[in-house]
C-alpha cells in the first residue's frame, strides 16, 4: 500500500471540508482585478486562483485544501485568509487545524487605538459615499467607514503597507504596482523611519516587507523620501470592477490633536 495509502489516510477531513467551503462561497467578483471571461458561470473561486492570490503554486494549496499535512507558514495562511476573507474566528480555526496552535496577535497596538474617539469615527462617517480610512504611524488601520470596507478588502489585514507588499492580491488591485505604488511607498517608510528611528512599529514593518518582498530591498536602496501622497493620481481596480482601471485622487490630512495618525480619503473616477 505504501506512501499513496499512508498519505490519504492521515487527510484532516474537517480542515479539507472547510477550507473547500470557504473558497467556494467566495465571489471571484469581489476581489479587484481577477477579470472572469463571460464564458465562466460558476461564482466561486478555482484552486489556481487561490495559488495565484496567496502567491504558491496549486500543488502546495491542493495540500491544504486535501487536508494533508505540511509545513504551512504563517505567511501563507495570512494571505489565505485575506484572499478568503475569513472572519477572525475563522483565521483562528484555520490555523488550530492546519498548525495546531493560534495565530500571532495582530493589529495596532493598544497607544494608537486610545488615540481614536468617537469624533473622528463620526468624521469618517461624514465623508460618505467616499472611502476613508485612519492609520497610525506604522501603517496600521485603526478606523474606517463603510465605503472603505466594501472599495478596500485590505482592511481586513489591516496593515496597509504589509499588504502592498507582501499579498500578491494588490498586485491586482494597484495599477502600476512598482512604480505609481511601491515605490512611493517605501519612500514614505523611509521618511517616518528617519522620523522615528526608535519605533519598534517601524522597525518591524521594515524587516518585514524587505525581507519578504524582493523587489522592496531593490527600491530601498534607491534611498527616496516622501512625506505624504495627498494630491496624488493613481489607478486601481476595484470590487466587482473586472479589469477596468479607475483613477483616484487621494486626499491625506492629520488631526492636530496626534499628527502621527493619517486620515486618508479616496476620490474614485476624477
Amino acid at each position: 500500500m505504501g506512501t499513496d495509502y499512508e498519505r490519504l489516510a492521515a487527510r484532516d477531513e474537517e480542515l479539507a471540508s472547510m477550507v473547500q467551503r470557504w473558497r467556494r462561497r467566495m465571489d471571484p467578483n469581489a476581489i479587484p482585478g481577477l477579470h472572469r471571461g463571460p464564458s465562466r458561470r460558476k461564482r466561486e473561486l478555482s484552486k489556481s486562483e487561490v495559488a495565484r492570490l496567496t502567491g504558491v503554486s496549486v500543488k502546495w494549496y491542493g495540500k491544504l485544501e486535501n487536508g494533508e499535512a505540511a509545513q504551512f507558514s504563517d505567511q501563507f495562511l495570512d494571505r489565505l485568509a485575506y484572499a478568503l476573507r475569513l472572519s477572525d474566528a475563522e483565521r483562528i480555526g484555520l490555523y488550530h487545524k492546519a498548525t495546531g496552535r493560534s495565530p500571532a496577535p495582530r493589529g495596532p497596538e493598544p497607544d494608537a487605538m486610545a488615540a481614536m474617539d468617537a469624533d473622528m469615527q463620526r468624521l469618517l462617517d461624514k465623508v460618505l459615499p467616499d472611502p476613508a480610512y485612519i492609520s497610525d504611524l506604522a501603517w496600521n488601520v485603526v478606523a474606517h467607514n463603510n465605503p472603505s470596507r466594501e472599495m478596500y478588502p485590505w482592511v481586513y489585514q489591516p496593515n496597509i503597507m504589509r499588504w502592498a507588499f507582501l499579498f500578491p492580491e494588490a498586485r491586482e488591485q494597484l495599477v502600476n504596482w512598482k512604480e505609481s505604488w511601491a515605490v512611493p511607498f517605501l519612500a514614505q517608510i523611509r521618511t517616518a523611519a528617519a522620523q522615528y528611528p526608535e519605533d519598534g512599529q517601524l522597525k518591524s514593518l521594515v524587516k518585514d516587507i524587505l525581507e519578504g518582498c524582493p523587489e522592496a530591498q531593490e527600491l530601498w536602496d534607491r534611498h527616496d523620501f516622501y512625506e505624504h501622497p495627498d494630491g496624488d493620481i493613481r489607478k486601481m481596480r476595484i470590487p466587482h470592477g473586472g479589469a477596468k482601471e479607475v483613477p483616484v485622487r487621494i486626499m491625506a490630512l492629520a488631526p492636530l490633536r496626534n499628527r502621527q495618525l493619517r486620515f486618508i480619503v479616496a476620490f474614485h473616477g476624477v
